[in-house]
């Protein structure tokens, strides 16, 4: 019931698909087995608290600490946004465009739980991946997946807001970025599941949800290296058209908008040629 109502009043470019309950109650259960409960009195009382979490409101990742993202799992709280299903398709873009090239190096703005570039280098050994959030919490939460992953020797982690964290001669195959596209004035019409316990920093951009883009296409022509390069985002259901003028106007001569499984408008992948 818990996952049937979440599903059905989650906004749609927030929507994060639940399980059944029985599922749910197995998870839970499982949880309690990753960390050693194995006394029946204190299982018993360890789930129930675990339920009540849930009748509280609070999402289900977080209350089991841990989420599947593609074929890795990840440890997942407070301090980040949780990973959702559209992100994962975008990790596929990504790693269309890096096909072919030897070695690629990566930039992820803004990588929260590190859940895309976790992916990455899971999926593509030979990647090189610098990855930056202004959070602290978020970067030390990602640090912890990219640890108990192994992939701290391919993942670069950096603290700054956008490309303060990067060198000015650093330069890049592809950049990348999940960023914040909520408009201020969206903020109280969002479920409460997300607006009461994810953070409003890694959600919100500014009056009009562009922001974050503006920032990130400011930049991004000039930090990719070599004859190809491309920027690869995930944007609000709306925001195809304007996000791709900003596109256009920072130099990028091909510029594609791609859906999500639910047919909206999700990624934007910009190359110049």
């Amino acid at each position: 019931m818990i996952a049937e109502s979440h599903r059905a009043s989650q906004p749609e470019h927030l929507r994060v698909g639940l399980p059944q309950p029985r599922v749910i109650e197995r998870w839970l259960c499982q949880a309690l087995d990753r960390q050693g409960v194995i006394d029946p009195h204190e299982r018993r009382a360890m789930l129930t608290d675990l339920y009540d979490r849930l009748e509280c409101g609070e999402p289900l990742q977080y209350v089991l600490g841990t989420w599947q993202f593609r074929w890795i799992e990840l440890r997942v709280d407070r301090r980040a946004l949780i990973p959702r299903p559209e992100t994962e398709l975008m990790v596929e873009w990504i790693l269309a465009e890096l096909a072919g090239r030897e070695s690629p190096r990566v930039l992820e703005l803004g990588t929260g739980t590190g859940a895309i570039g976790a992916a990455l280098a899971h999926e593509l050994p030979s990647v090189s991946v610098v990855a930056t959030d202004v959070s602290a919490d978020a970067l030390a939460l990602a640090q912890d997946n990219i640890v108990n992953l192994r992939l701290n020797r391919c993942i670069d982690l950096r603290q700054g807001s956008w490309w303060e964290a990067v060198g000015e001669h650093e330069r890049f195959d592809l950049i990348c970025s999940n960023p914040p596209y909520i408009a201020d004035t969206e903020w109280n019409s969002l479920d409460p599941m997300v607006r009461d316990w994810e953070p409003r920093r890694a959600l919100t951009a500014g009056p009009t949800g562009l922001e974050c883009y503006e920032v990130i296409f400011h930049e991004a022509r000039g930090r990719l290296g070599g004859q190809q390069g491309a920027v690869v985002l995930e944007i609000g259901s709306s925001q195809g058209f304007n996000v791709r003028r900003l596109a256009i106007d920072a130099g990028f001569d091909d510029v594609v908008i791609h859906k999500d499984l639910a047919g909206r408008d999700r990624f934007l992948v910009a190359r110049f040629r």
